[in-house]
């Protein structure tokens, strides 16, 4: 049986009761803010694979590398037609208020995660089997959800 820290243990712990206490308050599946929750979880669910497999913490496989990276295509359109209107208080979100007071910026940070993720498919569907190659356009698609992030979502 394997040694684990205390330390490990306790950021283990906590971060189970962390992802236990958001679960208790998942949105309603069929609610605007559940089905943009379900898409920026697939967005995420394929881009961690994406990011494991090219820095070895998952086996490369490229046709599934492939796979996610369709899906990533098939979501860029998806979770933004889910964001309430402004001073929609009724509908939970984590948005700031700049995703409406620069509705333009807000929009020009979604078309670099779309042409973010056009190039990674570009770049799969020529070097798909080229792990070193695909790098470069996945840290893209990432640096554009984390500028996304760090400029609209609290």
């Amino acid at each position: 049986m394997s040694h684990v820290s205390p330390l490990k243990l306790l950021g283990l712990t906590t971060l189970s009761i962390l992802l236990t206490a958001c679960g208790s308050q998942s949105a309603d599946p069929d609610s605007p803010e559940g089905q943009r929750q379900a898409d920026f979880k697939r967005m995420l669910n394929s881009s961690e694979s994406l990011d494991g497999m090219l820095r070895g913490r998952l086996a490369f496989d490229a046709d599934i590398f492939a796979a996610h990276v369709q899906r990533l295509v098939e979501l860029t359109d998806a979770p933004w037609e889910y964001f309430p209107e402004p001073d929609d208080s009724r509908q939970p979100n984590a948005a700031r208020p700049s995703v409406w007071s620069d509705a333009a910026g807000f929009a020009d940070a979604i078309e670099r995660y779309q042409q973010a993720v056009a190039e990674l498919a570009v770049v799969t569907a020529e070097q798909g089997n080229e792990p070193d190659a695909l790098l470069p356009a996945l840290t893209g698609v990432q640096q554009a959800c984390r500028g996304c992030h760090d400029d609209y979502r609290r």
